[in-house]
């Protein structure tokens, strides 16, 4: 694309030059009369490249409004000018104006199907909201029209990667290697394609080919890696050390290999070699945070507890008492559901660190698990006396206060921080979501509306206000409205979606009512309360039978909390069984 962008620039700069050259000449040739002709064409019927030069100069001189009126001027005589358009389109972006140019854009690209720069630029201003099948659709037109473009290749071999298609992926690359045998990229994802499909001998060779033609890579050494522990036989468990060295050799300093290659002395009882690298690990944490992130992302993120354990607690005997290894520690032990390990790591973050405050609501809570109610509350108790403004303690005592029953406390706790921090509106919609399980709906809704007042954008705001007229049966109009804004702002929530499904059956909407639940259910799973919304929906538009077997997942799925909807679903279960004699 860049290059097609440059082509055009310089055809562009080339009329540019051609026609002040020309003017040059003119206007020291010893016959001034062809020039005075010229002008007078010019003002009486000035053509679509002089507009347009006007334009580019307005444009230069940073006076966009004025290039704009000019390339309109132009447009107006050459409408259909690609050249024009896609100009048009960057003064729309320089103007800031980018809803506009991705308007024009998906005009030019009907317009002008065939021009790979004007799809390919429509696809990089919509890469974030694109629909996927559009996205797919468009990327393989232009493979269709330029079939030399390795970008769009690899863009769309991405996008199967993503949503697992991996036999897409895998023929996508593979056309990929043949038209490009000695591109090293296209080989690499064939390998991460067939690695997906778990044809683990082809993704290996894959890889290797990768290595041979561009040998100073690591990241395919890393994926032969997981190749030969996956399929741990005796053969592929003697390759894992010599390529972690390989990796070490061309990146002595690469965190991954390191830490990959502790562990792996670790789990093999070498663990004199191991704890050497652990400790010359741990002496770097202060000073490369991209140690921590690696081991993070590598183990915790990919959910290899274990294996997270056994490295932060390995790193941690360097420095016992670092508040970063403690941290991430205690977040190991907590991921594999070890919270007495985990507080004690939790409990050693110093105050002075970025994630103490993270630590002592993760202690609060874990002490929950314990069931060590009294413990967790009095903990934050007294962090709340070390910390008296801060907005997250006061919400999560705030919420063990209710959890507990104890609605006027978390109340007054809640009223006391907003005297402090009157325009927090996580404060607000806590207080409200408290003031309505207390009993005080009017004043919720109060609570709610002054939410809105600061964050008229506030989803969560929108759809508890929204959902409260609706059960209260009240303002369904307003109702309908809020939680159509809700639903515009985040259009895959399945709660919202709930919501505004359950207002639609409140003004008698039912079948809307059962597109919209049904959706929400699927978005969770079936959640109880969720999925008796849409049995109730089924019942009113006569889908007997869906609101039974809906029923019946509601109550699959119940949870501790769920006790009292439990009892009501079934009472629903028994006279939808009488009415169609099951």
């Amino acid at each position: 694309m860049k290059k097609s962008l440059i082509c055009i620039l310089l055809v562009f700069f080339s009329f540019y030059l051609t026609g002040c050259t020309q003017l040059n000449s003119n206007s020291i040739s010893k016959t001034a009369q062809p020039v005075k002709k010229v002008r007078q064409i010019q003002e009486k019927d000035p053509s679509a490249a002089y507009y347009y030069l006007k334009s580019r100069i307005h444009s230069k001189n940073l006076q966009y409004d004025k290039s704009m009126i000019s390339l309109k001027k132009a447009l107006s005589k050459d409408p259909d000018s690609f050249i024009l358009n896609w100009e048009l389109i960057g003064l729309h972006l320089r103007s800031n104006n980018r809803a506009k140019a991705i308007e024009l854009s998906e005009k030019l690209t009907q317009t002008h199907p065939d021009n790979v720069d004007g799809l390919l630029l429509l696809v990089q201003l919509k890469k974030e909201t694109f629909d996927e099948k559009k996205l797919v659709a468009i990327l393989n037109r232009i493979l269709l029209l330029n079939p030399e473009d390795k970008e769009t290749f690899i863009r769309l071999g991405k996008i199967y990667i993503e949503n697992e298609n991996n036999i897409d992926a895998r023929d996508l690359f593979k056309k990929m290697t043949v038209q490009f045998p000695d591109y090293y990229v296209a080989w690499f994802y064939l390998g991460q394609a067939c690695m997906n499909e778990k044809d683990y001998d082809l993704a290996k060779k894959h890889f290797l080919k990768t290595i041979k033609l561009e040998p100073d890579l690591i990241e395919p050494r890393f994926q032969l890696i997981k190749i030969y522990q996956s399929n741990n036989t005796k053969a592929n468990k003697q390759k894992i050390l010599p390529t972690y060295n390989d990796i070490l050799k061309i990146e002595p300093e690469n965190p991954q290999a390191l830490i990959g290659k502790a562990l792996y002395f670790y789990k093999n009882h070498q663990r004199k070699k191991a704890q050497n690298i652990f400790m010359e690990l741990g002496q770097d944490v202060d000073s490369s945070s991209r140690l921590v992130m690696v081991a993070f992302d590598e183990y915790i993120s990919e959910k290899e507890y274990e294996d997270a354990v056994i490295i932060f607690s390995q790193i941690l005997k360097a420095d016992p008492e670092n508040s970063t290894l403690n941290f991430f520690t205690g977040m190991s032990y907590e991921s594999l559901e070890n919270p007495t390990k985990a507080i004690s790591h939790y409990l050693k973050v110093r105050p002075d660190h970025t994630q103490y405050k993270q630590s002592l609501l993760k202690i609060a809570y874990l002490y929950k698990d314990l069931k060590q109610n009294q413990k967790a509350t009095e903990f934050l108790e007294d962090k709340y006396k070390q910390f008296p403004k801060n907005i997250d303690i006061i919400s999560y005592l705030a919420s063990f206060y209710e959890s507990d029953g104890l609605h006027d406390k978390a109340i007054a706790l809640l009223e006391k921080g907003l005297a402090d921090t009157p325009q927090s509106t996580s404060l607000l919609f806590k207080l409200g979501s408290v003031q309505d399980k207390a009993g005080h709906k009017n004043q919720s809704i109060v609570t709610m509306k002054k939410v809105l007042q600061i964050d008229p954008k506030d989803a969560n705001a929108l759809n508890y206000l929204g959902y409260t007229y609706a059960e209260m049966g009240i303002k369904l109009d307003t109702a309908l409205a809020l939680l159509e804004e809700a639903y515009q702002l985040r259009p895959d929530d399945g709660y919202i979606i709930d919501s505004l499904g359950w207002i639609h059956f409140k003004r008698g909407e039912y079948e809307k009512a059962v597109t919209y639940l049904k959706k929400a259910a699927e978005l969770t799973s079936y959640e109880t309360i969720i999925a008796d919304h849409l049995g109730d929906a089924y019942q009113k538009a006569n889908g007997l039978k869906e609101a039974l077997n809906t029923y019946k997942k509601a109550i699959s799925n119940a949870t501790e909390e769920d006790k009292e909807k439990v009892v009501e679903v079934k009472s629903k279960i028994e006279a939808i069984k009488k009415l169609i004699n099951e």
